[in-house]
């Protein structure tokens, strides 16, 4: 008997198994089609490309509009490319009243005017075997042909940084969703600043503001899986090995009195809000000072070094430990059904 799978993303291994062995027809205006690691498309067309990205809201059951745009526009964003249309599929549960699909809409048209991003299409509906909203976005950004950056290419010797702290997207859904179960376990006021966190999980201005300094070699949103899944996926797509330092890793303390209540590792957790830039060594210093200089707080973790060399993480106490795919993000451990 076939073993079910998790909560979350499919496997790598199944991805290869399954997945990437349907993909239709070939097509020559495709540069960049599903690879482990890469989280959109790149589309020939002309003198430019179109970057083409898709992800879900299913883990949360507050602010899905809100998380729809921002999520999708990192993906973008972490090409190096400003996202600029957006579609969505909105799938409502049964029973559903308008109010619903009101608040979601105006989630989705704030965040798309506070980035600059078009709603062109999409699709709403009532659908049987839901138990909260589940929306489907896709985002579309335009670049030139030398105008963006993948994950798989960043080179041994370049530095990685981090920018802001890991874990806000999952810490303000425990917050959120989890209150009844937290409030009596932590401090009210704790709780209030981990839900704000939702406020910080974009990245495209920090993405935009690397590539204008330039020397990015990728980058990567570090969602499902958290830091260590962005870790292995870049360094995976890009075929490197990759030494981080635990200690350079910046936590909020809200994250780590949350994920403590609920038993969790914050390393795995949900973590938009933070971009992983992969860049030339000579380039470090000038996009952090970028970066401070817009007050987006970032520091250098760690280096991508030779595949021989491998992929770890040294702990504050000195003890290596290896980097790998996790087979779901800590938040589904809590989640349920």
């Amino acid at each position: 008997m076939q073993k079910a799978l998790n909560f979350g993303k499919v496997p790598y291994k199944e991805l290869k198994d399954t997945v990437f062995k349907h993909l239709g027809m070939k097509n020559d205006k495709v540069i960049l089609g599903p690879k482990v690691g890469e989280d959109g498309a790149i589309i020939s067309i002309g003198s430019k490309v179109l970057v083409i990205s898709t992800d879900p809201i299913t883990g949360a059951t507050k602010n899905v509009g809100w998380l729809s745009v921002h999520i999708n526009a990192n993906d973008i964003a972490s090409f190096g490319v400003k996202p600029s249309w957006y579609l969505c599929s909105i799938l409502l549960p049964k029973n559903s009243r308008k109010k619903l699909i009101s608040e979601i809409m105006s989630e989705i048209d704030r965040a798309c005017k506070e980035l600059g991003i078009a709603v062109i299409g999409g699709h709403s509906e009532v659908s049987a075997g839901l138990n909260r909203s589940i929306v489907f976005g896709t985002m579309i950004g335009e670049a030139k042909k030398t105008g963006y950056v993948t994950s798989s290419g960043t080179k041994p010797g370049d530095k990685i940084i981090l920018t802001k702290s890991i874990g806000l997207e999952g810490t303000s859904i425990l917050a959120n969703d989890f209150y009844d179960v937290l409030k009596n376990k932590i401090d009210n006021q704790i709780l209030k600043r981990g839900r704000d966190f939702i406020q910080h999980i974009s990245v495209v201005n920090e993405a935009l503001i690397a590539m204008k300094v330039g020397g990015v070699s990728a980058m990567h949103d570090l969602t499902e899986g958290g830091l260590l899944n962005g870790l292995w996926e870049t360094a995976e797509a890009s075929k490197t090995g990759i030494k981080i330092f635990e200690e350079k890793i910046s936590v909020k303390e809200e994250t780590k009195k949350i994920c403590k209540a609920l038993g969790i590792d914050f390393l795995g957790l949900l973590s938009s809000g933070a971009l992983m830039i992969c860049c030339k060594p000579d380039k470090a210093f000038q996009i952090l000072s970028a970066l401070e200089n817009r007050n987006i707080y970032a520091s250098i973790i760690g280096e991508t070094t030779s595949l021989e060399e491998g992929r770890f993480m040294i702990r504050d106490n000195g003890k290596r430990i290896k980097i790998n795919p996790l087979a779901q993000d800590e938040i589904y451990k809590v989640l349920g059904d």
